[in-house]
């Protein structure tokens, strides 16, 4: 990753998080305090949604500029895709969210950053899916690796950004463009890799690959 880019980022998003964080909890009060009826109530529900969005972007702009210092320890990776998956579920009522684990869940990760780089290959889908559909989140593991692989049932990968997909900014929809970028960068502090597989759902998938270093 470019650094400079990376530094960029996490400056702006540094710079810029607690100024949006109070005009956002402002607009939020203003629109408490306008009446029933109010015609400008519509306009400022608008403006709190759009700082919102620029609230997470922000935060993905954040989380990428810090995603290469991972500090590994001893987790469940069990554990933790349930509680993604839960995250999922609470969301998004009507998905089927399913977490397979296969082999011992006991891995070494970076808790955090790990969780929130499985959740935005998550998060991804579910808004692929519109709350619609499989989203199944799988653990599978040996003595020196593991993976841990996402997929849906959703329409599948646009063709025309595969080999771009992993770029900052490059997005086929209405995200930031860093939320693979961010796994990919997360993934590879972590010795492994991340790559688009095939899927038995029809659908979408990413196949996470790290080394284990635990017995099995």
């Amino acid at each position: 990753m470019n650094a400079t880019l990376e530094h960029f980022a996490g400056m702006i998003a540094h710079e810029l998080r607690n100024p949006l964080a109070s005009a956002t909890t402002n607009l939020a009060v203003v629109r408490e305090l306008s009446e029933e009826g109010d015609p400008r109530a519509p306009f400022l529900k608008q403006a709190e949604k759009e700082m919102v969005r620029i609230r997470d972007l922000l935060k993905s702009c954040l989380d990428f500029a810090t995603a290469g210092k991972v500090t590994p320890k001893e987790s469940d990776l069990g554990e933790l895709l349930e509680t993604i998956a839960q995250k999922i579920r609470n969301s998004h009522p009507a998905l089927q969210v399913e977490v397979v684990i296969r082999g011992n869940p006991r891995a070494p990760i970076d808790e955090l950053l790990f969780q929130r780089a499985v959740a935005n290959l998550c998060e991804n889908a579910a808004k692929v899916l519109k709350g619609d559909g499989v989203l199944r989140l799988s653990f599978e593991g040996g003595k020196e690796s593991f993976s841990v692989r996402v997929e849906d049932s959703g329409p599948g990968l646009p063709l025309d950004l595969l080999d771009r997909m992993f770029e900052p900014f490059i997005t086929g929809t209405n995200s930031s463009g860093l939320g693979l970028p961010f796994v990919k960068k997360v993934v590879e502090a972590h010795g492994g890799y991340v790559t688009p597989a095939s899927s038995s759902l029809g659908g979408a998938c990413f196949e996470i690959c790290l080394p284990n270093g635990l017995e099995s």
